[in-house]
């Protein structure tokens, strides 16, 4: 207690490894100063800079400490611009440990602890060795649980430990039906870039011959080549994108104890993230569009400080069938469970949700029809087909209700989300309308929230003036 701690040594190393961009512009800058002073002065220089630089980090390193008080924890850092941050336990949200492979090796993790002031990044992020970080995320977690395990149980939280896991099977179908197999687009192409500028050569593919076979071809063999080919890139991407969900969530695991939720996976970068249950400020259960047609959903969460940093998303469970999702709300989030009224579109509203997409489809075959590609005009075809399926989707998945204590809103098309909110984060509720929606009695709603993204917004479409006389 109150001992001064430093980051783990390996801190420094990933400091360092920063400077591996620094070293291109120095190589830069010796080749011009080569002809300026010489040879000899030019090497000097350059490893003067790169000693201060690492002096530097150095410094900084032994700079950078923090002390583990009996209800707090006080961080400082900096050299020049020395900043002093004292958190009290009771502000912490989140609990996060992390490791990639590196810090694997040698038994290193990362904890980033979040309050519910911090927006953009972590409020603290030290890296230690594994046994104290574990001991300071217990002591962290112990500590900003301030109610009795008798006040738990009168609001029904579970006396039992509840533990969820994910099979091969589910990350296989979660790979297929996900969005995540636009990754495997984005890994395809990576490769493709890859191969295209350093393989290339080695490997010679004469794509000449197939080429000629398409130009030559007649409109149906162009589409069958095209179709062939868009098989064959959808499957080389599928099992891409089975890769990277197998390493992502590889021993994927959900303990939901009586006072917080554990969530732990990964096989080459491992996560465990903890967090509270009174300060989870509301549920998102996502579906693509796959999803919605064979019963299935992703979990996540709204809570200040987790999901907050650049690709982390604030999972909950990343794919379970109706059945389990049921289970998991009715058993760890009974408070939200929304049973007031769920106000739909009106049934003259249609036309709202497609007028955009005719517009925008009227203009796209307006230009293909001048081209004079037959081809186009097929293709536009196609994409009146998914203007007219999404524009009934956003209809059919559109919906708000509130109550005294919840905010329920869904919407979306071939990417659909519901929203559960508890209605302490709602800041605002904006509604506006059209001369014509005001005929109707209809409007669109705005709902600011206060989450961990600043500045996020949930909206409706073409909803009853009256759906918000609670709030109001």
């Amino acid at each position: 207690m109150n001992k001064v701690e430093r980051n783990h040594c390996l801190k420094m190393v990933y400091s360092l490894g920063k400077l591996i961009k620094e070293f291109a512009g120095l190589l830069v800058l010796s080749v011009v100063l080569v002809k300026k002073i010489g040879v000899i002065l030019s090497i000097i220089l350059v490893i003067v800079l790169l000693v201060a630089l690492v002096a530097v980090e150095i410094i900084t390193w032994w700079k950078n400490i923090f002390i583990m008080k009996e209800n707090s924890i006080y961080h400082q850092e900096g050299v020049l611009n020395i900043k002093k941050t004292d958190i009290p336990f009771e502000r912490i949200n989140t609990v996060d440990i992390s490791q990639d492979v590196l810090q694997r090796i040698f038994r290193v993790t990362t904890v980033k602890i979040d309050t519910g002031y911090a927006r953009e990044k972590s409020e603290l992020k030290i890296m230690l060795n594994k046994e104290r970080a574990l001991e300071i995320k217990n002591k962290l977690l112990n500590n900003i649980n301030t109610e009795s395990l008798e006040v738990l149980e009168k609001k029904e939280y579970f006396k039992e430990d509840d533990n969820y896991t994910i099979g091969k099977k589910d990350l296989f179908i979660y790979s297929i039906i996900s969005d995540s197999a636009l990754k495997g687009l984005a890994l395809l192409f990576v490769a493709y870039n890859f191969f295209n500028q350093y393989l290339k050569k080695v490997i010679n593919i004469d794509a000449s011959s197939y080429t000629k076979s398409f130009e030559s071809g007649n409109e149906y063999y162009k589409i069958y080549f095209v179709g062939i080919i868009f098989l064959v890139v959808l499957f080389i991407s599928i099992c891409l994108s089975l890769g990277y969900n197998v390493l992502k969530y590889y021993d994927f695991k959900m303990l939901a104890e009586q006072t917080k939720i554990d969530l732990s996976y990964g096989a080459l970068s491992t996560k465990n993230y903890s967090f509270t249950r009174k300060k989870i400020k509301g549920i998102y259960i996502k579906q693509t569009l796959l999803m919605q047609c064979f019963g299935f959903f992703t979990l996540e969460v709204e809570s200040i400080g987790y999901g907050n940093e650049k690709g982390e998303k604030s999972i909950l469970y990343p794919i379970c069938n109706k059945n389990t999702k049921d289970e998991i709300v009715a058993k760890l989030f009974k408070e939200f469970q929304y049973n007031g009224e769920k106000n739909q579109p009106h049934k003259n509203s249609h036309f709202g949700f497609f007028y955009k997409k005719v517009i925008f489809g009227l203009v796209v075959t307006t230009i293909c029809f001048f081209i004079k590609i037959k081809i186009l005009l097929v293709f536009c075809i196609i994409m009146f087909v998914l203007l007219f399926i999404m524009g009934c989707l956003e209809f059919k998945n559109t919906f708000l209700g509130m109550d005294e204590n919840l905010l329920y809103i869904c919407g979306g098309s071939f990417s659909r989300v519901e929203s559960i909110m508890k209605m302490k984060t709602v800041q605002s509720v904006k509604m506006s309308s059209s001369y014509f929606q005001h005929k109707k009695s209809i409007c669109n709603y705005n709902i600011m929230l206060y989450s961990a993204n600043f500045g996020k917004e949930l909206s409706a479409r073409n909803i009853s003036d009256k759906a918000c006389r609670s709030y109001r």
